[in-house]
């Protein structure tokens, strides 16, 4: 006599429509133990994190998501410029003004020169940031007297201009040394021509360092508000140094018998003694503003040097400036990598200034810590919850693979089934890079603000350890009742307790410390 099961109600329809989502909730309930879980991993990404960002070693990843940001076109789209009040005029001679002009000869001819620099005066600016190697060529070295364009430099600077020159190539002997102090007894300043790459890309501005855009922001709007723009750590102000950016590098050249020291010294922070705080980049860097370098704002500051009456000049009508940088961008090797996309040093020192005008600063390297483990924590949970999903239609794939008497339909069903969970594994590991690509554009929007931020490797370490989660789809823990999370989790996962969460303290003391 046979005995039939009775038939299961068919559930309602509406019940059928959300069972994926059913399902889906499932995939991301959590236990306490999963969610001490995320906690400890992402405390130990942004631990690492933290150290090997107080070491600099993530800044090839930075220059890497910045160049990146750089290829997708222009960050800004803003009609109104943050930096107006401070950007400075640029005077560059150009590809087309090199050879006009100066007939493609290097070292650029003197008397041209001379000529360029004496027209940009007598447009009213109040300081000059020459990036331009003035010193004696090897055929001037052995001319008796003084030259025209050195008399014309200490005149300038005798009748009230502020002139920066930057300094010159190193030379045999030391033969540059002495005309270096000459012009510092004239009255003129000097800065280091230097600009600060990592990786292959530009990213920060020098707050402390006599560079050029540092000390002609210094000379046109005084030390005081330069330190109000972009002031130091309060651990540092006290070990600044009294003497001011402009003045740093004449009272190096006046102690110094070397070039070479010179120049080494002179892109230096202006800090006593060796402190640790005081080797620390970001106490004495500040991030490049994408504003100031954005080519909307600054191509209308550029003016071209032509010939004008037979001499180097601007024209009458280009645009006036208080503060005016001269220099060359013909040179292709002499070109960076910004958010902007390519700029030429002229323009970088130009931006830069503009940059310590509107004033950046970094994020509190503590609130980004808080923040990592924040945004951790979520993506653990949402890694997890795909591996989850995946583990579990690999499981129910499995389990119905073991019945044997099944038709054809069925075995059509399964052989879809079958390729469709093999797509579900390609969109798990598709996951991290397409929330990579939503990451860079955020970080875009923040870069506008003047942050930087580099998502990329909470996001790749929250995605590797998720998959320690993986096989629970298929050998559950078991719960046992009693004990509190944090023991659950040493029986279950003894690695995360017995490993992960002390090196997570330890890489925070590091950092801290």
């Amino acid at each position: 006599m046979e005995t039939s099961q009775p038939d299961q109600p068919r559930p309602p329809l509406w019940r059928r429509l959300l069972w994926p989502v059913a399902q889906l909730g499932a995939a991301f309930k959590l236990t306490g133990t999963h969610l001490l879980h995320h906690v400890i991993g992402a405390s130990l990404i942004a631990a690492l994190m933290l150290v090997l960002e107080g070491f600099h070693v993530l800044e090839w990843l930075d220059a890497a998501m910045l160049r990146a940001s750089a290829e997708q076109g222009q960050l800004l789209n803003r009609d109104k410029d943050p930096g107006a009040a401070y950007r400075p005029g640029i005077i560059e001679i150009d590809q087309p003004a090199f050879e006009q002009v100066f007939d493609e000869r290097e070292p650029l001819e003197r008397t041209r020169l001379e000529q360029l620099i004496a027209s940009a005066a007598a447009r009213g600016s109040k300081v000059l940031a020459i990036d331009l190697d003035l010193a004696p060529a090897v055929y001037e070295q052995h001319k008796a007297g003084q030259r025209p364009l050195d008399s014309l430099l200490d005149r300038l600077a005798a009748d009230g201009r502020q002139l920066v020159l930057i300094l010159p190539e190193q030379s045999d002997r030391n033969a540059n040394l002495p005309w270096i102090r000459a012009r510092c007894a004239a009255g003129i300043h000097f800065a280091s021509p230097r600009i600060r790459e990592r990786m292959g890309a530009v990213t920060r501005i020098e707050l402390k360092s006599p560079v050029l855009a540092a000390v002609a922001f210094e000379l046109a709007h005084g030390a005081d508000e330069q330190e109000q723009k972009q002031p130091m750590p309060a651990v540092l102000s006290e070990q600044k140094e009294v003497v001011a950016l402009a003045g740093r590098v004449c009272q190096l050249a006046r102690r110094t018998g070397s070039e070479k020291e010179l120049a080494r010294w002179a892109f230096e922070p202006v800090i006593h003694g060796d402190a640790k705080a005081a080797a620390e980049q970001n106490a004495v860097t500040a991030p490049f503003h994408p504003a100031a370098v954005a080519p909307q704002f600054l191509n209308p500051t550029r003016t071209r040097v032509k010939l004008i009456d037979g001499q180097a000049g601007v024209d009458a009508g280009a645009l006036r400036k208080n503060v005016v940088y001269i220099g060359s961008t013909y040179d292709v090797r002499d070109r960076y990598t910004t958010a902007e996309g390519e700029q030429a040093s002229l323009h970088l020192h130009a931006a830069a200034h503009t940059s310590l005008g509107i004033g950046t600063a970094d994020v509190n390297k503590y609130a980004v810590f808080v923040a990592d483990i924040v945004i951790g924590v979520l993506l653990g949970c949402l890694f997890g919850g795909l591996w989850t999903l995946y583990g579990r239609a690999e499981l129910a794939i499995d389990k119905r693979m073991e019945d044997h008497d099944f038709s054809r339909l069925h075995r059509m069903g399964t052989l879809a089934e079958f390729y469709g969970i093999r797509l579900m594994l390609v969109l798990v590991w598709a996951s991290p890079f397409a929330i990579g690509a939503l990451a860079i554009y955020a970080s875009r929007g923040l870069l506008e603000q003047g942050w930087w931020v580099n998502p990329g490797p909470l996001i790749a370490g929250m995605f590797l350890h998720a998959m320690s989660l993986r096989d629970e789809a298929h050998h559950p823990h078991e719960e046992v009742a009693g004990l509190s999370v944090w023991a659950q989790l040493r029986r279950t996962h003894p690695g995360i307790v017995l490993v992960q969460a002390p090196l997570a303290v330890v890489l925070l003391v590091v950092a801290l410390v």
